[in-house]
This record gives C-alpha cells, sequence and structure tokens, in this order.
C-alpha cells in the first residue's frame, strides 16, 4: 500500500474491549511465525521474541503501552514487537514500515490474527531500507492525521535516518500526529562511545545533538543503555510531549 495521499482511519481497530485479548500471545505460536518473515532483523528469532516481550514490560512501565492506548510503531519491521504488546491492554497497534515486504508479511500474518493490530507501509526514501522510495525524508508526513496516537515507538528508527535533518522533521512529524501528553520511546547509537557516522546502515549523533534535537517537542523522563559501547547497544529514551503554550 502507497502512503501518498493516504489516510489511516483508526476507528476501525478500536472497537474491542479492554481485556478481550487478554494472554493473546499465548495462543499466537511467534516462533512459527516470525521464522517466515524474510526481512527485518531477525538473527535468532526466540532472542527477538524474548526481547519484545522485556521490552514491552519495560514499556508499560514506562507509560508508552498503557490501557486503552492507540499505539504506533514506526519502523515495525516484521512485527516482532507486538509479542509484548498484545497482552498489555492497549486499544490498537498501528505499525509502519518503509519495506513493503515487511509490511505485507505483517497483514497476512499478524494482522489476520491480531483483531486490534494493522500495518501500512510508508514508502519514504532510505538508502539501505528503501533507496527506490518516492517520499522525500526530509518532508516526509506520516499519513495520521492530528492527535491520532497516545504513544510512538521508534525502535532503532534515529539509528538510520543519516541527518540531523532528517531526525527532526521525523520528531516534527511525530509530535504532530501525538495527542496531547503523548509518549515517545525512541533509541540511538550516541558518540561517545561511538564516533560520530552520518550513514543510514547506522547513524550516531553526540549526545547533546540528540538532546537538542528532542528539546524542541520532547522532556525527556527515563533513559537506559547506550554507554556500553557494545555494537547493538542503543540509547533508549522515553518522553512526554511537550504541552503547546500561547506565545
Amino acid at each position: 500500500m502507497d502512503s501518498v495521499g493516504f489516510k489511516f482511519d483508526l476507528k476501525i481497530c478500536s472497537n474491542y474491549p479492554i481485556g478481550v485479548f487478554d494472554n493473546l500471545e499465548k495462543n499466537i505460536e511467534w516462533e512459527e511465525i516470525l521464522k517466515r518473515a524474510t526481512h527485518g532483523h531477525l538473527p535468532d528469532v526466540q532472542a527477538g521474541i524474548d526481547a519484545s516481550i522485556d521490552e514491552g514490560r519495560e514499556l508499560v512501565e514506562q507509560g508508552i503501552a498503557t490501557e486503552n492506548a492507540d499505539v504506533l510503531d514506526l519502523g515495525c519491521g516484521n512485527g516482532r514487537q507486538l509479542a509484548g504488546l498484545v497482552n498489555t491492554g492497549i486499544r490498537s497497534y498501528t505499525g509502519v514500515d518503509p519495506v513493503i515486504k515487511s509490511i505485507q508479511f505483517c497483514n497476512r500474518e499478524l494482522a489476520s490474527r491480531i483483531p486490534f493490530a494493522r500495518f501500512v507501509h510508508l514508502n519514504v526514501r532510505n538508502r539501505m531500507y528503501n533507496p527506490k522510495g518516492k517520499l522525500s525524508p526530509e518532508k516526509v508526513v506520516l499519513p495520521f492525521e492530528n492527535d491520532s496516537f497516545d504513544s510512538v515507538i521508534t525502535g532503532s528508527v534515529f539509528t538510520h535516518l543519516g541527518t540531523q535533518m532528517v531526525c527532526k522533521r521525523y520528531l516534527e512529524e511525530i509530535a504532530r500526529i501525538l495527542k496531547p501528553d503523548g509518549k515517545l520511546f525512541s533509541s540511538w547509537f550516541r558518540d561517545p562511545p561511538f564516533k560520530v557516522c552520518s550513514e543510514e546502515a547506522r547513524t550516531v549523533f553526540t549526545e547533546n545533538d540528540i538532546l537538542r534535537m528532542m528539546a524542541k517537542h520532547f522532556e525527556i523522563y527515563y533513559s537506559r543503555g547506550g554507554s556500553s559501547g557494545e555494537w547493538y547497544d542503543q540509547w533508549c529514551l522515553c518522553s512526554r510531549l511537550l504541552k503547546v503554550t500561547d506565545s
């Protein structure tokens, strides 16, 4: 599905009462499903599932995945994050990714099993993931109305955007589609311990640059990781949307 001119209607996936999907993850053969994925990061399927469940607990603890929340997973890949979210009481889950084959897989294998989940292709250009994308990353518009989501998850998204200009555009769009008091989970590679890099395969910013980019729209209230120097160790931030004040 091309995202140009497309607006996704959350109403079709938010009519389910809280609790109706309790223990849903136990009825889904996550390992068998994700073994069929051809795109997305799953070097070890079970390890990915376990990580998603741990991340889901953290997202609950930090107020990202809350009861009756409409949640956007921007950069959802093969949808593994759902394994940690299906039993949190969220009202709806929307996954977005630039890789069309990932979205096709998710709609076929996951949306068909989880009624409150939908997946949308964002045909944005990225040299690593979608080099022929139609949308300019510097001018990307997320295909959702203002104030659509309670929370946005961006796991390992800003680590592949290349430039501050693109990151700022994404943060601006995330702020637009979040409801007042909305929450954002983001992860970054920072310098130190890594070295600044503008490659989309692995994007690294200084800590001060990350904080400056975030400060326009968000207040950080929780952080972890990102200091060990291990290759995949990302700086994970939970932040809340700043209140709009009359100037």
